[in-house]
């Protein structure tokens, strides 16, 4: 609640607000004005409080109405508008929509004028909910009147494409006015949080009753059903993604109608069909093979459909600048449907985990990354994100397209996962043509030409009998699948045979009765032993597998040991040049003798950095299941022979940022100086001090004090 929310509508709403005004801009030489009398609002026909210098002149319409009411009020303000344009043709014209919170429809109307008028560099509509309003009015009345000056003020409306939803326009002012002030970082990031889990799980919960709607009308049965949910889904962010472009959006009601008359079917309803069509012959997209032609939409669904149960609906959430993620939750909707969310590591990883691994791998903009198990994409995304943010130097542009292009790469066996990944990393940047629709395991062309891993496999047993696994793969490729010394067994089996017929060949002897037949057979064995042991001297040994399934997990790091380079960077310290993998693994593979051979295997090929043990229920909103996991960070060893001397930094996050109930909560992981990575951070830094040139000094180490601790 701010203080404008129990103020009179009629009598103290505007005045109040005209007074703050006056306090917080005169000092910057701005004039403000109240069309009002200190009892009564301001009169129809004007704004309801006007600020203006000598180059801009902005409106401010004030308001308490809320939802769908506040739609009666938006060709007022335009008019308002488009009038003080006509009184100030040189100045630069604005408006601040102020109200408790803006609803969408509102904050939609206020966007397609925004985005309508993109080459004009005024004119821009800027809704402000009252707790954003309060925040900035406090802090520029407290500034002097050198701080937040009158062009930085000015410099909030050029910001206009990023206006999705008033968490989006308080991120804003952060980034614009007060980028310095971390508490009230901390305060958008939690309102953004609290935000998005109430929109994402309000999101599943619509995109299941429209999948249940296209079966109830028999529109789309079984898989076709959710294939429908997902192409819909897309149009909206193509489209989104489109009119920040500076294009028309064809998929809100109003311009959906207008591309029906255009496509000539207002008798057949069939325009969506022609609509995801256009799309789908997007050049760009056919490059990608992100669809093809047996890509369709159901021939049963109809305009009316698609207007009443998808554009009308769903015009209250915004994918392509929020953090919402509507291709995700569609995953989601997958997910359950198919009865796949007991596997955890095929769906979400929780948001928390994902940014803590990305920040923990500490990326570079040259870095090539991969997710062999990508599922909708998301580390690649945040990555992509992190990589983008430390490009420097010259050619900034082409590095940043590089990093798009190049150097994000994912796989995901699993059809409409990887078409899910790939429509992903278009709708965020770019990337798309380096998903791949191909098993995890078998991507041999990316060996040591990876800098970093991050990936959440399947956590559940996989087989490693499938026949697209040869023995070459089971047996050389894969060194923790369990298998059996054949020449061993076979030679065991051999000497007890020798030994039993050379005493047969004794007692033969005695009697003289097949004396050359077990002579025959002596020598047969002598022969036998004589081969296994030269096998097992020259290392010729014959292996067979064993078992059927393994743990996802244990079976993906040891093929990202062929995948990452051996040196990543070359002037680092031993223990830290090689490649990087930061794997969730269920603690079965950590802890459990079943899986001895897998934990040898990480400790002989990688340097082990941390280990972050995650609560039981850190998957449970996103899959229901209570796997016990840890995240796993290591490096790849240049020499599988060298023994790790560094110490290995240990840690249990109870909270992970959201609970069982899908609500946020405190986050151990990262965004305090107690955290996890922060904690991490320290223990590295005494890590690096302690070397004398290229040895690591373990009494150093312990002189530096680092302590274990109690996060929270």
């Amino acid at each position: 609640m701010s203080r404008y929310d129990g103020l009179d509508a009629r009598s103290e709403l505007e005045q109040t607000v005209a007074e703050d005004l006056e306090s917080a801009l005169k000092k910057r030489r701005f004039e403000v004005r109240h069309n009002g009398t200190k009892t009564q609002p301001a009169k129809a026909g004007l704004p309801d409080i006007e600020v203006w210098n000598a180059k801009n002149h902005i409106n401010v319409e004030v308001t308490k109405t809320t939802k769908s009411s506040s739609d009666r009020e938006y060709l007022a303000i335009k008019d308002h508008l488009d009038q003080s344009k006509e009184k100030h043709p040189n100045k630069s014209c604005f408006v601040w929509y102020i109200s408790p919170e803006t609803h969408y429809r509102m904050m939609g109307a206020m966007r397609a004028h925004n985005l309508s008028r993109e080459d004009i560099p005024d004119l821009v509509m800027m809704p402000v909910c009252f707790s954003t309003f309060e925040l900035f009015v406090g802090k520029l009345v407290q500034a002097t009147k050198d701080e937040y000056k009158a062009p930085q003020i000015v410099q909030l409306f050029s910001r206009c494409k990023d206006f999705a939803d008033d968490e989006s326009v308080l991120r804003i002012f952060y980034e614009e006015l007060f980028p310095t002030d971390n508490e009230l970082r901390k305060r958008l990031e939690a309102r953004e949080d609290n935000r998005h889990q109430t929109i994402v799980q309000d999101l599943i919960r619509d995109l299941t009753r429209l999948e249940q709607d296209l079966r109830d009308y028999r529109i789309a049965l079984s898989t076709d059903a959710i294939k429908n949910v997902i192409y819909l889904v897309f149009i909206k962010l193509y489209e989104e993604k489109r009119e920040y472009e500076g294009k028309e959006n064809r998929f809100t009601k109003e311009t959906f109608l207008r591309f029906q008359e255009y496509a000539g079917q207002e008798e057949k309803k069939l325009a969506i069909h022609e609509l995801f069509k256009k799309i789908r012959d997007d050049p760009e997209l056919r490059k990608a093979n992100l669809f093809t032609d047996m890509d369709r939409l159901s021939e049963k669904l109809k305009d009316d459909f698609v207007v009443k149960y998808f554009i009308e609906p769903f015009s209250q959430y915004h994918f392509y600048t929020t953090k919402v993620d509507g291709l995700g939750a569609a995953y989601e909707v997958l997910g359950k449907l198919s009865g796949k969310d007991v596997k955890v590591g095929q769906f979400f990883t929780p948001e928390y985990v994902v940014k803590f691994m990305v920040k923990l791998a500490g990326l570079e903009s040259t870095d090539i990354v991969l997710d062999p198990a990508c599922g909708t994409g998301r580390f690649l995304i945040y990555a992509m994100e992190d990589m983008l943010s430390r490009v420097t130097g010259v050619n900034v542009d082409k590095q940043k397209k590089n990093v798009k292009t190049k150097q994000l790469l994912g796989s995901d066996d699993d059809t409409n996962v990887a078409k899910l990944a790939k429509m992903n990393m278009y709708i965020h940047g770019d990337g798309k043509a380096n998903i791949f629709d191909r098993d995890g395991l078998l991507l041999s062309d990316f060996d040591k030409k990876i800098d970093v891993v991050l990936t959440n496999p399947p956590l559940g047993n996989l087989t490693y009998m499938k026949d697209t696994y040869d023995d070459d793969f089971r047996l050389k490729r894969m060194e923790t699948i369990p298998r059996k010394n054949q020449t061993e067994e076979s030679l065991t089996v051999f000497e007890e045979r020798l030994v039993r017929f050379r005493e047969k060949l004794k007692e033969a002897k005695k009697t003289e009765k097949k004396v050359k037949y077990f002579e025959k057979k002596v020598k047969e064995y002598e022969e036998k032993v004589s081969e296994c042991r030269l096998q097992i001297r020259d290392g010729k040994e014959e292996y067979k597998t064993t078992g059927n399934l393994m743990k996802g997990g244990a079976l993906f790091v040891n093929a990202t040991k062929h995948y990452l380079k051996d040196v990543r960077d070359e002037d680092a310290l031993p223990e830290w040049r090689g490649g990087k993998l930061l794997i969730i693994l269920d603690e079965g593979i950590l802890n459990t003798d079943n899986y001895r051979q897998a934990r040898q295997f990480i400790r002989t090929h990688f340097y082990i950095k941390a280990v972050i043990s995650l609560t039981k229920d850190a998957f449970v909103p996103v899959s229901n299941t209570t796997t016990k996991t840890s995240i796993l960070y290591a490096i790849k060893k240049e020499d599988p022979d060298a023994i790790q001397k560094e110490p290995v930094f240990f840690a249990h996050a109870e909270k992970v940022g959201i609970n069982t109930r899908k609500k946020t909560c405190p986050n151990h992981l990262y965004n305090d100086r107690t955290s996890i990575l922060s904690k991490y951070s320290e223990f590295k830094k005494c890590v690096l001090e302690s070397y004398d040139e290229v040895h690591f000094n373990r009494e150093r180490f312990l002189e530096h004090g680092f302590e274990k601790g109690i996060i929270g």
